[in-house]
């Protein structure tokens, strides 16, 4: 038994592994846009300006919202691997294109499809989690691939930046597209390997006091069809909140992407140096989702609440000081420093929240469904963040225009404080009395 143990080790570290490289590389294809946008506004081929590019920034996170309408489905008819791989070569040949692109509407298009793209991620990574690993390994699960997800975009981000020194921006997504599009040849044997082998070594393995297919098979909705699924969704409050809240802390993350515009007109730094600079989010927010599933396992639902709302009251206070900031006069250097800081700051207290606990909820909540309740979830994600890439880049053009729109942060930031820790509250109480309950068949 020692050694089917080692085996089905091995082929679940050959699932994460294969998800983080592939996520990783969507990271890549989204992330590269935010970086080049300085050095896009400063091509004087373009017709661009910092409203114009919150107009590419929308566009894409309307491709987010489409496909997390669609491709949660689809992960769950069709599987969440053949879409994940799927995925991650569509966003490289669409990568790839926007590098030779130069009209506005082009640019709408084609980032459009890419984060279209991007958005299969974390509902096919829901299925084949489901499929792959015991509930008891949810949380440590997502927190890997979360930690993973972080330190690619720190990566990516100080790459892509380092590269902007040597190549003009186009050249970003030429490398971008093809390493994706590489990726996305290696991943198909790995990754359906992996996940046939673990379904075989855990039906097999003796000692496991909650199989996989008990487990899905025992769930409330392990009959259910689609329709019935979004009816059992839709009647439960702890939808609607987790909804609300996570489309809250999207348009919070969507401050990472205007980052090096922001560092590059409120500092006068070099587009590189600002997309250097930019880094601090992604790596705050890899410091805080390390080890953050095997905390969250831990943990008592009652503690969750109490860790999170303290993580989201810090991130509060982060955007409080930013603003400060561009109040009283502190000298440029310093400003920079403190700045760079707080950013890192901002991005650690968000990252728990954003996270974990939703994917946690959905599959827990949404059992064979689970695809379609994250890109259920997701879709208010994204509206909120779309709607919020038009107006701040809009507000962010206007003279003095960051200060409103880390205001709207602000304001943004205390909504998601309020209606995360409602949820996680009664995600607590309820925990005893789940679906069952709310099942209308």
């Amino acid at each position: 038994m020692r050694s089917l143990g080692t085996s089905n080790i091995r082929w679940e570290m050959r699932i994460v592994i294969s998800m983080c490289l592939g996520y990783g590389m969507l990271m890549l294809c989204r992330t590269v846009v935010g970086v080049a946008g300085p050095a896009m506004l400063a091509d004087p081929g373009l017709t661009l300006d910092t409203a114009t590019f919150g107009a590419i920034l929308g566009w894409g996170t309307a491709g987010n919202l489409t496909g997390k309408l669609t491709t949660g489905i689809l992960a769950d008819k069709l599987g969440g691997n053949r879409i994940f791989i799927w995925a991650v070569g569509l966003a490289a040949i669409a990568t790839f294109i926007f590098g030779t692109l130069s009209t506005n509407i082009a640019f709408f298009a084609l980032y459009f499809l890419t984060v279209f793209a991007k958005s299969a991620g974390w509902p096919s990574m829901a299925n084949i989690i489901r499929v792959g690993f015991v509930p008891a390994k949810h949380g440590r699960v997502w927190g890997f691939i979360a930690t993973s997800s972080r330190i690619s975009s720190v990566a990516t981000t100080v790459l892509v930046s380092s590269l902007l020194l040597i190549m003009s921006w186009r050249g970003l997504f030429y490398i971008a597209g093809a390493l994706a599009f590489v990726s996305a040849f290696i991943l198909p044997r790995y990754l359906k390997s992996s996940w046939q082998g673990s379904r075989r070594l855990d039906a097999g393995a003796e000692g496991s006091t909650e199989p996989i297919s008990t487990w899905s098979k025992d769930h409330p909705l392990s009959k259910a069809e689609t329709r019935a699924a979004i009816r059992v969704f839709i009647s439960n409050p702890r939808f609607w909140l987790i909804s609300l809240g996570v489309s809250s802390l999207a348009v919070l993350f969507e401050f990472q992407v205007f980052l090096p515009i922001y560092l590059n007109e409120t500092f006068s730094l070099p587009p590189a140096q600002a997309g250097m600079a930019s880094s601090a989010f992604p790596l705050g927010c890899l410091v805080a989702v390390f080890g953050g599933g095997f905390i969250y396992d831990k943990l008592s639902k009652k503690n969750i609440v109490y860790t999170m709302s303290a993580t989201l009251i810090a991130a509060v206070l982060c955007l409080l000081s930013l603003r400060l900031l561009g109040v009283y006069d502190f000298g440029s250097g310093l400003e920079l420093s403190i700045t760079i800081v707080l950013v890192f700051l901002f991005g650690f207290a968000i990252s728990p929240a954003y996270y974990i606990p939703m994917s946690i909820f959905s599959i827990g909540f949404g059992g064979k469904h689970c695809g379609l309740l994250v890109g259920l979830i997701d879709a208010f994600a994204y509206f909120g963040a779309m709607m919020f890439d038009f107006i701040g880049g809009a507000v962010a053009n206007k003279e003095g225009g960051w200060e409103d729109f880390i205001l709207i942060l602000i304001v943004t930031s205390i909504l998601a404080t309020i209606i995360m820790t409602t949820f996680l509250y009664l995600d607590y109480r309820d925990s005893e009395h789940d679906l069952d309950l709310a099942l209308p068949f």
